[in-house]
């Protein structure tokens, strides 16, 4: 039969104190029951573990050993108790977050700063990808948190915000406030990644709808080499604004808003299916709300009704 652990504290409380009188008063039980919980303890192990005098009690050699032990499960179980509510006021872990690489210079940095301040326990990992890489890394269970397009997701993902799409070109093409519309769009030279690209795709319905087709002049993986080639002259692109907002702001782009039919994208926040988020996870998950929260407040994107919304 195992040991009994409230046994066991009450007997190394004893022995430490030297009186089951002071041993009483400190564990707040009475002192017949004490002495009860001892007399089982012996009978269980068969040997007697305390001598009784007059003057208090003392441990037998017996007793001795019994306490050695006691004194270090007792110890480890306090330890075990500390972290544990440790974790649950800082909790630590590994997270990682994947972000649709059009947005990723938008919504890493304040996740990141927010994350390192509240929790810096917590191992926060970000990567950028498209969004068919997003959502294997999803299914895969690479990522504990991914911010991807509605249209690649799972049904259980969470609605963040909708993005407005621009045309966006070198510096001092567009104004500050310029807009297209879809038609307009269509005669341009466009830089676009290849199909399997959600504005790309977004891009090849609306010209089915008006029954045109996209000028691409070229095809380029990756938003960073897309700037570059616009900036170089090499021809226009279709981005998001969470893309191509610090270049505006630095003038190093120019952009307008993509109207008639307002062109928008939403992204949503998926996690992997049948696998309960850890601690960190989850308090990384509400710092990632927060910050697209704020970020909308600011301009960045508009929110849809019932967005972020988090009911898990």
């Amino acid at each position: 039969m195992a040991l009994d652990l409230l046994k066991m504290r009450y007997f190394a409380k004893i022995a430490e104190l030297g009186s089951f009188t002071r041993a009483s008063r400190e564990l707040g039980v009475a002192q017949p029951a004490l002495s009860l919980h001892m007399r089982g303890l012996e009978e269980q192990l068969g040997v007697q573990l305390l001598n009784r005098t007059p003057r208090g009690v003392t441990a037998t050699e017996a007793g001795q050993t019994l306490l050695s032990h006691a004194r270090a499960i007792l110890r480890a179980l306090d330890q075990a108790e500390a972290a544990t509510k440790e974790q649950a006021k800082y909790p630590t872990g590994d997270v990682s977050l994947g972000i649709l690489s059009s947005i990723c210079p938008t919504l890493a940095i304040p996740v990141i700063e927010e994350c390192s301040q509240r929790f810096p326990k917590i191992r926060l990992t970000v990567s950028e990808g498209d969004s068919q890489a997003l959502r294997t890394a999803i299914d895969t269970r690479v990522h504990d948190l991914v911010v991807t397009l509605d249209s690649i997701a799972k049904a259980t993902s969470v609605p963040l915000f909708d993005e407005t799409l621009y045309v966006v070109g070198p510096s001092r093409q567009f104004a500050p406030d310029a807009e297209l519309t879809m038609e307009q769009v269509f005669d341009l030279p466009l830089i676009m990644p290849t199909r399997r690209h959600g504005i790309r795709i977004l891009l090849e319905r609306q010209a089915l709808i008006f029954g045109r087709e996209i000028n691409i002049v070229r095809e380029i993986e990756g938003v960073a080499s897309t700037k570059a080639a616009i900036r170089a002259g090499l021809g226009l692109s279709v981005l998001g604004r969470g893309a191509v907002h610090a270049d505006q702001k630095k003038g190093t782009l120019s952009a307008a808003a993509l109207k008639r039919p307002d062109l928008t994208r939403r992204l949503v926040l998926d996690m992997p299916v049948n696998h309960p988020p850890t601690r960190a996870a989850i308090e990384v998950r509400k710092i990632l709300l927060a910050v697209v929260r704020k970020l909308g407040a600011e301009g960045h994107w508009s929110c849809p009704p019932r967005a972020i919304e988090d009911p898990r």
